[in-house]
Order: C-alpha cells, then sequence, then structure tokens
C-alpha cells in the first residue's frame, strides 16, 4: 500500500488511533541504527541521581550493510558536520508523514495529572504507531524538564530518561529547561544523546564568544524526503529563568538574527519541508519582545512552527506567512500531529490537529475515540514501571530532614489569611533573598499548613506549599503597591486566600472602608515612594492576575518553584542537627 486510506490515515493520526490495532496491509520500513554521540559529561554535582531507568526501547532493525554504505556516500556533508538521520528507505512515491508534537508539559509526568495525557500512555501511542509506519517524527517545543517533584528532585534527569523511553527525536530547550543551570542541560542533552537519536536544538544559544552550545538543527529522511528541523529558544530566557542558570550564555547574538532569512533557504537546499521548533511563544511577554508571529512574518519559507512558551492552543488552518503554527496548549492537555501528505518529493496536503487528553485517558465516553471502537489505552509497561519507581523514590525522598527549627512555624488557614504569621515572614523572606527583588507579596492561601519545632522532611515542606508555582519578578510602582495592599487587606477580619502576605511593613486600619484602609507602607525603614518603580517578587500565579492581583507590571524573571526556595532557604537558616 503506497499511502493509507482516508480513513486509516485519520485513525492513525489519533496517536495512530489511541493504540490502534490493524492497518495489517502497511509494511514496517527498517531504520538506520542510532547515531551515537561522545560519552556524556559527569552529571551536575548538586543532582540527585535518579533512579536506573527501564531499559531502552528496542531499536528497528538496521537496513542492510550494503543499502546503509549506499544512503551515506549519497549524502553531501552538511553544515555545522550534522549527519542526517535516516527514518524510512522503502522508497514510497506517495505516502503520510506524521510530525506528533507537545510543549510546556512541565514535568506532569503521571495520567491525569493536571489533564496530563502522561508519558506511559503517550509511549504507548507512539510505540504502537511505529509498528505501523516509521513516517513518525515525535518532538517537543521546550519546558519539560522542570516543573513538579518528579523532574524537580532529580534536575530534569528523569525527564530525560522518559523523553528517550517514550521515543522522541528532537527537544527544543524551553527558558524553565534551564532552572538547574546550563551546565545540567548541556549534561542531559549529552546524556540522551549517548543513548539513543533524541536531539537537542537550538539555533541561538551561544557562548560569550559566539559559539553555538547546542546542535542547532538536524535532518531527517523518510523515503528521500527531507526534513529539518530548527530548534530556537526564547531571548527572554535570561530573564525568565533566574538569571544565574545563564551565566556566560547568550541568547540574542545579532549575528543570527540577521542572517535568518539566508539560513532558512539553506534548509531548503538541504532539505524538502523546514520545521522550526520554537519555544518562543505568541504573546510578547518578555524584554525581546519576539513571538512566533514575528518570526512567520519577517521570514520567508518555514512550512512548519511548532511552539512551545505561552501555552497557546493551536491547530488546524493557522497560517502566518504561508507557514502553519501549531501549538498543543500546556501540560500534556493536548497532543498535536500535523499529518503530511508526500507526493513525489512534494507536500501535497497538511492537516494539522490536536489529541485532547479525554480521548485517552477516558476513550470509553470520546466520540473520536467511539468511532474506532477503542475503549482503553493502556500504559506503556516499560515507561509505566520506571514512572513508579521514581515515584517511589520521591516518596523516600520525603522523609529526608532539610531543616531543623526552634519553635512552631504558623501556617493555620485563619491566621495566614487574616494577617502576617513567622512562618509567611519566612516565605517572603526567602523569596526575597532568592530573586534580589525589593520586596515580595504572595497569597496567604498559598500556605496550606503549618511546622512543629524540631526536625522538618522535605515532605512537610511541600505540605506547607503544595502548588508548583513559580517564583516571578515584575516590576510595580508605588502607587499598585498600595492598590495590591488595599486589595488584598480588603475582605478583613474575613479570611480571605488572597490577604497579602508581604515583607513590607504595613501600617493600615481595618476599621476604615474597603480600599482606604493602608495608611502607610515602610521599605527598609522608609515610606515607600508612590511614584517610583520598584520590583516586587510573587508567584506566578499572581502575575499573571491570579486572586484578582491585576495591578502588576511587567515580569522581569522567572525563577524556580515556591517550595524548592522555600526548603532551601529554611535549610540555611536553620541546618538540620541530625
Amino acid at each position: 500500500m503506497k499511502r493509507f486510506s482516508k480513513i486509516v490515515s485519520i485513525a492513525l493520526a489519533l496517536m495512530i488511533a489511541i493504540a490502534l490495532v490493524g492497518c495489517s496491509t502497511t509494511e514496517v520500513v527498517e531504520s538506520v541504527p542510532a547515531i551515537v554521540m561522545p560519552a556524556a559529561p559527569q552529571a551536575a554535582e548538586n543532582a540527585v541521581p535518579a533512579p536506573a531507568p527501564a531499559p531502552a526501547p528496542t531499536q528497528s532493525a538496521p537496513v542492510s550493510e550494503a543499502a546503509e554504505e549506499v544512503a551515506v556516500a549519497e549524502e553531501p556533508a552538511l553544515p555545522f558536520g550534522v549527519e542526517p538521520i535516516v527514518k524510512n528507505t522503502q522508497g514510497d512515491d506517495v505516502f503520510d508523514l506524521f510530525i506528533v508534537h507537545t510543549n510546556d508539559v512541565h514535568a506532569r509526568v503521571n495520567a491525569g495529572e493536571d489533564g496530563s495525557v502522561g508519558y506511559a500512555k503517550l509511549a504507548t501511542m507512539i510505540k504502537t504507531a511505529r509498528s505501523i509506519t516509521n513516517n513518525v517524527l515525535v518532538l517537543d517545543a521546550g519546558d519539560v524538564t522542570h516543573g513538579t517533584n518528579f523532574a524537580n528532585l532529580f534536575n530534569g534527569e528523569t525527564i530525560g530518561e522518559l523523553l528517550v523511553m517514550t521515543g522522541y527525536d528532537a527537544v527544543a530547550p524551553g527558558n524553565h529547561d534551564f532552572n538547574y543551570g546550563i551546565e545540567n542541560l548541556l549534561t542531559l542533552a549529552d546524556e540522551a544523546s549517548a543513548v539513543s537519536d533524541i536531539k537537542v536544538l537550538s539555533a541561538n544559544i551561544t557562548n560569550e564568544d559566539g559559539e553555538l552550545l547546542f546542535q542547532p538543527y538536524q535532518i531527517y529522511d523518510f523515503n528521500g524526503f527531507k526534513v529539518c528541523v530548527i530548534g530556537l529558544t526564547t531571548p527572554d530566557t535570561k530573564t525568565k529563568s533566574h538569571p544565574k542558570n545563564t551565566v556566560g550564555v547568550e541568547f540574542d547574538n545579532p549575528v543570527i538574527y540577521e542572517n535568518a532569512q539566508a539560513a532558512i533557504d539553506l534548509a531548503h537546499e538541504i532539505a524538502d519541508y523546514v520545521v522550526v521548533l520554537g519555544h518562543i511563544g505568541t504573546v510578547a511577554d518578555g524584554d525581546s519582545g519576539l513571538t512566533s508571529t514575528i518570526i512567520c512574518e519577517n521570514i520567508d519559507g518555514i512550512d512548519l512552527f511548532i511552539d512551545g512558551h505561552s501555552h497557546s492552543v493551536l491547530s488546524g488552518d493557522n497560517y502566518v506567512n504561508g507557514t502553519l503554527v501549531v501549538s498543543a496548549g500546556q501540560y500534556m492537555n493536548n497532543v498535536g500531529v500535523v499529518d503530511i501528505l508526500v507526493e513525489n518529493g512534494e507536500v501535497a496536503s497538511e492537516n494539522a490537529f490536536l489529541i485532547p487528553s479525554d480521548a485517552v485517558l477516558d476513550p470509553a465516553n470520546s466520540d473520536l475515540a467511539k468511532q474506532y471502537g477503542i475503549t482503553e489505552v493502556p500504559d506503556d509497561p516499560e515507561v509505566a514501571a520506571y514512572i513508579e519507581s521514581v515515584n517511589a523514590a520521591i516518596e523516600a525522598r520525603f522523609s529526608e530532614v532539610v531543616a531543623t527549627i526552634p519553635e512552631d512555624l504558623d501556617g493555620e488557614r485563619e491566621h495566614v489569611r487574616t494577617g502576617k504569621t513567622n512562618l509567611s515572614q519566612i516565605v517572603c523572606d526567602a523569596i526575597t533573598a532568592e530573586t534580589g527583588a525589593d520586596f515580595t507579596i504572595v497569597n496567604g492561601g498559598g500556605i496550606r499548613a503549618s511546622l512543629s519545632a524540631g526536625d522538618v522532611t522535605l515532605g512537610e515542606v511541600n505540605s506547607v506549599l503544595p502548588f508548583t508555582n513559580i517564583v516571578t519578578v515584575c516590576e510595580i510602582t508605588g502607587d499598585e503597591v498600595y492598590q495590591a495592599l488595599e486589595h488584598g487587606y480588603s475582605m478583613l477580619p474575613e479570611t480571605n486566600g488572597a490577604f497579602s502576605q508581604t515583607d513590607l511593613d504595613v501600617t493600615y486600619d481595618a476599621a476604615l472602608p474597603a480600599g482606604e484602609r493602608i495608611l502607610d507602607v515602610k521599605l527598609n525603614g522608609e515610606s515607600i515612594d508612590r511614584a517610583a518603580t520598584y520590583t516586587v517578587a510573587t508567584n506566578d500565579f499572581m502575575a499573571a492576575g491570579g486572586d484578582g492581583y491585576t495591578m502588576f507590571g511587567r515580569i522581569t524573571q522567572e525563577g524556580r518553584v515556591l517550595n524548592e526556595v522555600f526548603a532551601d532557604y529554611l535549610a540555611e537558616l536553620y541546618p538540620p542537627q541530625n
């Protein structure tokens, strides 16, 4: 069969029919062996060793030695010494190429976690797809190695293992993938490349001498139809991860921008289809002002832009200057698919759509899955076993003592939602110390438990701050500080999750009308200037207007997860005694 029938094509693209059975007429094509990179450097010193992974996925059998030699001999030398990866050599003139994509997963590993498909089910879908056809390319547009304890406690190493086991081909690093530092990210990239074909791609990340730190692109060959995947990372990473994580790293080398059109033109000389895998976003929320829309409007010849960073949901007929732009939202709530019909080396059509997680998690109640009689998508046993082993290691890690405190720290609901406590003060101090901001304002409702005097475990810290909020710094005027505090104090004496916890000294009168209660606000003993501009540290929920805090201005920095920051500060303040 040269090409799938329409109904089989649709079913296949449903991640290939959500573990579709059938399509027995399709021949499974053998692939070239993995390209093995040099041995990876040692893991970062501060990394917690990850549990041993399950055995690596079984690779398809290689093509014959003679065929491999011919393919290599005919390939011209590519820029930066990139070697093409041959995915299919069957030689079909007409076929469907399926590009599967995710973005902004933020380590939502388990099925159902914040609506995630989960890697165990995704692995089942991808492996089933590749048992049907080798015309499958799996890509991630960044922010994948950080965001939950599964990733954070192991400096992202566990996510690297999952990406390899699940069958990803390439990843573009996002700003939060730098949260453990550049050296850790480089190590993860090298470790993944050493055991698989997976590539970490970014064409605009350099050192201070302008030298690329990551492979800029990769060529994939499907029956002679060549796909060039180019990685990009938002220049706002300098502020959207803690600045200390990118010391000596540049993201906006002007030479790269000046030659961007020439680079795409060159890509078309060596490939038939050009994909930009970019952690850029559709919203200009940083100093660079760069968006995927701006890139596509100003650069001709990009065939497909797989976007991340802004958590946008983009699919279907979404073209900008001839470029199809897609994005799968966040947390693996969707899996994106682009079905490209190739006829005689040319793209005949593109069909982009999203598979929602409920079609995978609950196919029995999904109209989409019902069309194909699918009632269950099983977990891949290999990936599921690995996830279970890491979760067990997390439980063990939670028993680790991180601090020994001399007194009870008060996080009771009725107290942190109506006033400052000794615990809320330390939380605010920790955030200000971490960010270097002028002060902190967070919501009392984010504090969910107290700590008793004595040993404090990591699990107890997570009970205090259970949400995966990212520490964020914004600009704010003195007048807006007053607005924020008036908002936070507006419901007193009633409890209010939006109550403003802060390390500022606030003088107020709860007997006055709401909106007129804040009498004075001091920073370091001096009343703040209503006309001046300050930096306020908060969490990403409030920075986005959560709990009604719409008065925060431009975001200038994003950093680590709040409970990580608090645990480290508490350990420094009160080192464990045992």
